[in-house]
């Protein structure tokens, strides 16, 4: 199995981060040793220095009119041989005995008179010393008089002991420390492979979801940690995905049904040329069918070039494109334009191309796409509507909502069957007999912050208006 790159950043955290703690401890525990030692050699240095003082005390009150030289030569003499080591100064600071088993007492000695602190260090001729200096006062009585004796007591002792227990834990966390580090990162990169399992078993799933199948959700089963967090934002990407497959499906689907009737024709018109274009008595070819064939093939190639600019046109509406609004567009310019390019079309389908209402009103906007967003409401109702009434094209202002605001409308109304309640309610539902014209008209407008509005006048028979409403310039 490959290593884990990830497993083994988490291992080498969780090590580090082991390692940072035991170092920690061990400083810690080194401090406390070497601080315990110390104040465990003072003390015994201390212990030292009473006892000698208790024995100088003694000897005083045996023979209370001995000098201080016999007396401090007395106790060094009967001190144990393991009960440590000492100097005794009388008050003039002159050495008056000395017990010494180690023979470091003339190092110390050297060190004590320019030293005013209770302990001091001597780490330098020989092997480092810790001492103690303890000033006193001994009373003493005797027969005729009492005596007043001041001296010092210097004791002192090696530090070798204390320094080599130093080393020593100092060795055990330099030898300890990297072992383990290594045992930690083992373990670590164990503990997150375990870790990592719910993330392999998320893995696993996603890749389990087929492209042909974009339904399959990962939650509850995360749910309620980091881990649901990401479902829930895959969940959500799967989501999106399922509906982009959707609305792609749906354009294939209209595009195959909207390309398809025209290109029928253009077969057809073809064969049929082919098959009955000749003259049998002449062997030459029929003119005036050719002709006919060829004006119906130019008039299906046409269709189906409009039907390919819808679908582009629909599919940036469906896929969100931003309108760049940058141009005044002059509305009843547009309608006159607009009328003109249609009236062939419109005689082709037997309608009457009329101009209504052309009041002169500018909006903001994109002119190639409000023209086509007008010419697909005229090829509607070329299509769609009877030839009872002519195809009326209008534009017009009115009044917003606000007092300070009025907004432009471009209408086209002609006789036909009414909308559907969908339609009604909504312009993006689309049947396949009504095109892709609505579709695109509604992106057109809402692109220029307008709206679609489908109104049916039963009034007056059957009449179908389709107006778009946008926010009319200023001035």
């Amino acid at each position: 199995m490959p290593v884990s790159r990830i497993r083994l950043r988490l291992a080498f955290g969780f090590a580090m981060a082991f390692a940072v703690g035991t170092g920690l401890l061990a400083a810690g525990g080194l401090a406390f040793m070497a601080r315990e030692s110390t104040r465990r050699f003072d003390a015994r240095l201390d212990g030292i220095g009473a006892g000698v003082i208790s024995a100088v005390g003694r000897e005083y009150a045996e023979t209370p009119d001995s000098s201080f030289a016999v007396v401090a030569g007395d106790v060094a003499a009967e001190w144990p041989e393991n009960g440590g080591a000492f100097l005794l100064l009388d008050a003039s600071g002159t050495l008056a005995a000395r017990r010494d088993p180690d023979g470091a007492s003339q190092r110390v000695f050297n060190v004590v008179p320019a030293n005013r602190a209770a302990r001091f260090d001597v780490d330098r001729g020989g092997p480092d010393l810790r001492g103690r200096v303890i000033d006193t006062t001994i009373v003493v009585t005797g027969d005729a008089a009492t005596a007043m004796h001041t001296f010092r007591i210097v004791t002192f002792g090696s530090t070798e002991g204390i320094e080599a227990d130093t080393e020593l834990l100092l060795g055990a966390i330099a030898v300890g420390v990297p072992l383990t580090l290594l045992a930690s990162l083992l373990v670590g990169y164990l503990l997150a492979g375990r870790a990592m399992e719910p993330v392999r078993s998320l893995s696993q799933d996603i890749a389990a979801i087929a492209p042909s199948d974009l339904s399959r959700r990962l939650l509850p089963q995360y749910d309620g940690d980091e881990l649901g967090a990401l479902a829930a934002e895959f969940d959500a990407l799967m989501i999106r995905l399922d509906e982009a497959q959707q609305r792609n499906r749906q354009f294939v689907r209209e595009a195959a049904h909207q390309i398809r009737t025209p290109l029928t024709l253009v077969l057809g018109e073809a064969a049929l040329a082919l098959d009955a274009g000749t003259d049998s008595r002449t062997d030459a070819p029929d003119a005036e069918r050719l002709r006919s064939s060829l004006a119906r093939v130019r008039t299906a190639a046409e269709q189906m070039r409009r039907r390919v600019d819808e679908l582009f046109l629909l599919a940036e509406a469906r896929a969100g494109e931003v309108v760049r609004l940058e141009e005044r567009v002059e509305l009843d310019s547009l309608v006159l334009e607009c009328t003109d390019l249609m009236r062939a079309r419109a005689s082709g389908t037997g309608h009457a191309l009329a101009i209504g209402d052309a009041e002169p009103v500018t909006v903001l906007g994109n002119a190639a796409l409000l023209q086509e967003a007008l010419l697909e409401l005229i090829e509607n109702a070329c299509r769609h509507g009877l030839p009872t009434a002519p195809i009326t094209v209008s534009c017009r202002v009115v009044k917003g909502e606000g007092a300070q605001t009025s907004e432009a409308q471009l209408e086209v109304c002609n006789d036909g069957p009414p909308f559907s309640d969908a339609a009604m309610c909504d312009v993006k539902a689309q049947a396949h007999d009504r095109g892709l014209g609505l579709s695109i008209v509604r992106w057109v407008a809402v692109s220029h912050h307008g709206r679609v509005e489908l109104l049916h006048d039963a009034d007056r028979s059957i009449v179908r208006i389709v107006r778009i409403v946008l926010p009319a310039c200023k001035g």
